[in-house]
């Protein structure tokens, strides 16, 4: 961590309990300053290091993904139950426009407002920033419940659940030996290129899931940004880079099966292109998201 780093993170938490897959990609941090219900009392922050990078060499779009899903779910949980961690935030739907582009090095800085709790959901916007840049805008919807039923729902689901066997990928698929540094860092994962997009495989750890022992939110989406990016740049042959990403979540999953996901580009020109996809596991639908994609020239 960098000494220059203007934020002491003595005065900041790190979500307990333990989350994989936060702390195999973050860590991440938290402070809440007075009610956690009123705005910007959820300060957040992600140190930036190589491991974040994409292929141009900045913050890779999975991580702010990561980081918005992180955001999302601290200010709407902390607002559910004001500010005593006794809640388990799952987010339903997000979306998520990148304004500018993360560098590698400075910190990234999440804030938002609470819009709205009810008794089984809760709704946030806000913002992340990089030395007082905004660098993308998020807003959502959580599905909050007792944390304590949570953890008992996680022991019983371990207790019962059938041995982890080899995870295979169907032939026809090729290693992604060329993804970006982050992309690797999760995990490694394989493409087939298809006549309108690509679909991409890739096996589950127990690194990849979250406090609850399902598979995370942002793991998922992480891997959904490297799917549409994929597909854009073997359809059009251009760079491609993410501008705006929209996914609803449809189920939950474990480490024990590979995630496979399908995405299509239904529509592109010359600078933008417009892609949808799924994401399964087992035959069960995960992820539903759509993304807005920039092109341009490969160097």
């Amino acid at each position: 961590m960098p000494d220059s780093l203007p934020i002491d993170l003595g005065r900041y938490s790190v979500f307990t309990p333990p989350d994989p897959f936060e702390d195999h990609v973050g860590p991440f941090y938290f402070k809440i300053s007075g009610d956690a219900r009123a705005a910007g009392s959820v300060h957040c922050v992600l140190p930036t290091q190589p491991r974040h990078a994409n292929y141009a060499g900045g913050v890779h779009g999975g991580l702010t993904l990561t980081f918005a899903d992180y955001a999302l779910c601290l200010v709407a949980g902390r607002a559910a139950d004001g500010g005593t961690n006794s809640s388990f935030a799952l987010t339903v739907s997000i979306a998520v426009e990148f304004l500018d582009a993360g560098r590698i090095g400075p910190p990234l800085e999440a804030s938002g407002e609470p819009l709205q709790v009810t008794g089984r959901l809760a709704f946030a916007r806000g913002r992340i920033t990089q030395e007082g840049r905004t660098i993308a805008l998020w807003s959502g919807v959580c599905r909050h419940v007792a944390r304590a039923k949570a953890m008992e729902r996680k022991e019983v689901a371990a207790a019962t659940a059938p041995a982890i066997l080899p995870q295979t990928v169907p032939a026809g698929f090729e290693l992604l030996s060329n993804a970006s540094v982050y992309s690797r860092h999760i995990g490694p994962s394989h493409a087939r290129q298809e006549s309108d997009g690509a679909t991409l495989v890739q096996p589950t750890l127990p690194h990849m899931c979250n406090s609850g022992g399902a598979l995370h939110g942002g793991y998922m989406m992480s891997f959904a940004d490297s799917a549409v990016t994929r597909a854009a740049g073997l359809t059009t042959g251009l760079a491609p880079s993410t501008v705006a990403f929209a996914a609803e979540f449809l189920s939950s999953g474990n480490p024990r099966s590979p995630l496979t996901t399908r995405v299509e580009v239904p529509r592109h020109g010359k600078s933008l292109a417009f892609v949808r996809g799924l994401l399964e596991q087992d035959g069960r639908k995960l992820l539903s998201y759509s993304a807005t994609i920039k092109l341009r020239p490969r160097a």
